[in-house]
């Protein structure tokens, strides 16, 4: 270690350590998968269906009271597996496919009806979860306080773990999901401490619309002291609650799946962790003092040097500051807070606590849900290798373009994407080349960040790619901020012509634990596609269970303020070097002819 001089260094260290106490580190990622095919089963006393449904599909609904259909995933898991199980109380008969949600009001296609929400909301948890929790989607029903009203009340109160009163507007509705919650909160605690409930974007009359949330031993109305005492279960699930909420409040799938994942591996009775968030980088009270103290003792031991230096420095210490105060496990905050104070000591400080010494003993497998099939054929015939990386290169002006390219300084620009945390940045530009040997690849991902204290800069990212197993397919690897990302890329769609292609891609970056999944709509300009390709575009989006109301629109604006002080896009800082260098070893080919 370089000491820093008497007083001082044992001052900085001081301060150091109480950063070390607060810290929460980073996330990672650029890309991802999709969400397979689902099971919609609709159940009632009378009938039963089956039907293989798509994000936009529709089923079959019975007129019967409380008629209630089950999202499971076509995969093989058994019962065994389960470890927890969501049911997602809708409007009754009839008004489920009227009454709009409040997702996808950032998308091409606006909000969708609350019905096909519930669903994009049922496969999106299958699948973080990896099979483990179930989710059925109920109808509230059309007649309060009869016996079916009374048995579904009781199915509700007893059977599932958590329960989400969704888009109910009618004062029937209301104070049907009322009662459930209210018997929900009588039960007893050995069962009530494992389940949860809440109403998002429930609206009625003054008296109908009160649907406090429940988390565990935790309810608003509730007066237990023990709330205030850190520690205690009590207030843990208060503080899980404040954050699910805030989660729900973001109106994204992404987020509300996170939530789900957040209670189960904290609160499922099961007992077992979520791999999506059984890693956290954070002290908390959760962890205990024993832990906390001894991720504590590690980082000083062997990065104490790199934690002096970024506590010293104005920008990496407020970057920690902004850590501290969020949850890294949520992706969307710690990653904006991650490019927002991008510097070299904060790299090396990632790097080693996380990246070399794995301090907190994360591991991190790419999602193997959803499996996203590529495309298969391109200008009629049967894709190549070789036309799979000729199709990345895109419209870039490169010897190694396919014909029908623009010759552009880019190879393709995000006109929209699925991921919350990291497809909705600003003017996000994808360059794709082959090395100088001309076997490998590079992908330099340029993208502009809003920063959280105001300004416009550019970020970029420099990609290793390799051939994954079958033509359309890529494996890429990134160190990014001193966090290494390994991601699975999939060509689900592409026109003959160029104009537009479907990225999917599963990512995870090991050494924080993380784990995520998205996909990408390019195009050369990163305009939206014409109206007449966007049916094709969303087939090959809802293939991998990702539907339109789930992507957001990019700003690609270069005259706005934030793009103008940003300033022209380093779109060659990494390629300049590999184009000299293509062009020397030509030189010297010509010469020794």
């Amino acid at each position: 270690m370089t000491r820093l001089g008497g007083g001082k260094w044992r001052k900085s260290w001081a301060v150091a350590l109480l950063y070390l106490v607060g810290w929460c580190g980073r996330v990672q990622a650029f890309a991802l998968p999709p969400l397979g095919k689902v099971s919609i089963q609709a159940d009632s006393s009378s009938t039963t269906t089956t039907t293989t449904s798509t994000t936009t599909s529709t089923l079959r609904r019975n007129h019967h009271v409380g008629t209630v259909f089950m999202a499971t995933t076509t995969s093989t898991s058994s019962d065994d597996d389960v470890i927890g199980s969501v049911a997602i109380l809708l409007p009754s008969e009839g008004a489920a496919d009227s009454v709009l949600s409040r997702f996808g009001d950032k998308s091409p296609v606006g909000c969708p009806p609350v019905w096909d929400a519930a669903e994009q909301l049922a496969r999106k948890t299958t699948h973080f979860s990896l099979d483990k929790i179930t989710t059925e989607l109920i109808l509230a029903p059309n007649i309060n306080n009869n016996s079916d009203d009374i048995a579904l009340q009781k199915r509700l109160q007893e059977e599932f773990d958590v329960v989400i009163a969704m888009g109910l507007r009618s004062d029937q509705d209301l104070q049907f999901a009322q009662r459930v919650f209210d018997n929900r909160r009588r039960n007893r605690m050995e069962r009530r401490n494992h389940q949860a409930h809440f109403g998002i974007d429930c609206t009625g009359s003054a008296k109908t619309s009160r649907l406090t949330p429940m988390v565990g031993p935790h309810h608003q109305e509730d007066l237990s002291p023990l709330k205030w005492l850190p520690w205690t279960t009590v207030a843990s699930a208060q503080r899980m609650q404040e954050q699910m909420q805030g989660l729900f409040a973001r109106w994204t799938t992404d987020d509300y799946a996170v939530a789900i994942m957040l209670f189960f591996n904290q609160f499922g009775a099961h007992e077992q962790p979520i791999d999506w968030v059984k890693h956290s980088i954070d002290a908390t009270w959760e962890k205990g003092p024993i832990q906390n103290a001894q991720e504590l003792a590690a980082m000083a031991s062997k990065c104490g040097d790199c934690v002096v230096q970024c506590v010293q420095d104005e920008k990496c210490k407020e970057c920690l500051d902004r850590l501290t105060e969020i949850d890294t496990r949520d992706q969307v905050a710690s990653y904006r807070t991650i490019v927002s104070y991008e510097s070299e000591l904060l790299r090396d400080f990632s790097f080693c606590i996380l990246q070399k010494n794995n301090i907190f003993n994360c591991d991190a497998d790419i999602p193997s849900l959803p499996k996203v099939a590529p495309i298969t054929t391109w200008r009629g015939k049967p894709l190549t290798k070789q036309d799979g990386q000729a199709i990345l290169i895109g419209h870039l002006d490169d010897e190694d373009a396919p014909t029908g390219g623009q010759r552009l300084d880019v190879s393709w620009v995000v006109a929209c994407g699925a991921n919350v945390a990291y497809d909705q940045f600003p003017s996000q530009n994808q360059i794709f080349y082959k090395g100088i040997s001309g076997k490998d690849m590079w992908y330099d991902p340029v993208f502009r960040v809003e920063c959280i204290d105001g300004r416009n800069v550019w970020c970029k990212r420099h990609y290793k790619v390799r051939d994954g197993p079958t033509p359309g397919t890529f494996y890429f690897s990134v160190l990014d901020n001193g966090i290494t990302s390994n991601e699975f890329w999939t060509i689900a769609g592409v026109a003959d012509d160029l104009s537009w292609i479907v990225f999917h891609y599963a990512g995870a970056a090991s050494a924080v634990g993380q784990q995520y999944l998205g996909g990408l709509v390019c195009t050369p300009d990163g305009k939206l596609p014409p109206e007449s390709a966007q049916p094709e575009i969303w087939a090959a989006l809802d293939c991998a269970g990702i539907a339109p109301w789930d992507l957001y629109v990019v700003n690609n604006d270069l005259t706005t303020t934030g793009a103008i002080e940003a300033g022209p896009p380093p779109l060659d800082f990494f390629r300049r070097d590999v184009l000299a260098a293509k062009e020397k070893k030509k030189a010297e080919t010509v010469q020794q002819q």
